[in-house]
């Protein structure tokens, strides 16, 4: 095969390396030197003009420039996807903060020195007439004393959570008085004199 240039030059165009391999490294990439040697002998040397055609496999040769550059491709093409997923889950996550929107707790208007008069309330309740709700908007006094309507205050939010709920459920079936006295036993709790309705519209 070394008194042959031309055949070393056909294997360095499919790009098969022929570094004065042996008959054992040509088998493994499936170039016989027997089938190819009696052929070349009855024609004689090849001309560079008319390249030798290599065996045709199952499967078509790709460079290796290619391969490398289509597993570039698809990598970056990985990594991409990623650090695009990424921000759209970062950035979905994050909800954008208004300045100056600050929730405040409900405030009570101080009507005298000795109560507390809450702002409205407004319920909606199920009347006894079918695919009707009621409407009751009810404004709440509390008597008590001066001195403790600062702790009154600080719990504002957990006695207002009491009274809505118990306009909820009574609205629709007690009357404003029967009301008054369940609203009085559910807040004996706090340092509550009395309890008493300013307002109180049913619709």
């Amino acid at each position: 095969m070394a008194d042959q240039p031309g055949r070393k030059a056909d294997l360095d165009k499919e790009g098969i390396v022929f570094a004065d391999a042996g008959k054992a490294e040509l088998d493994k990439d499936g170039i016989s030197l027997e089938s190819q040697e009696p052929e070349a002998d009855a024609e004689g040397p090849p001309s560079p003009a008319a390249p030798e055609e290599a065996p045709v496999e199952g499967r078509p040769r790709y460079s290796r420039k290619l391969v490398m550059a289509a597993a570039g491709g698809a990598a970056g093409l990985v990594v991409l996807l990623v650090v695009i997923g990424f921000v759209l889950l970062k950035g979905g996550a994050e909800a954008p903060k208004t300045p100056g929107v600050v929730p405040q707790a409900p405030k009570a208007a101080i009507s005298g020195g000795d109560g507390l008069v809450l702002d409205p309330f407004m319920v909606f309740y199920e009347t006894k007439t079918p695919r009707k709700s009621g409407i009751l908007i009810a404004r709440v006094s509390l008597k008590v004393d001066p001195d403790v309507i600062p702790s009154i205050e600080s719990r504002l939010y957990d006695i207002r959570h009491i009274i809505f709920r118990r306009l909820s459920a009574a609205a629709s079936v007690y009357s404003q008085t029967e009301i008054t006295l369940m609203l009085s036993d559910d807040l004996m709790d706090y340092p509550i004199q009395e309890v008493a309705f300013v307002q109180y519209n049913a619709r």
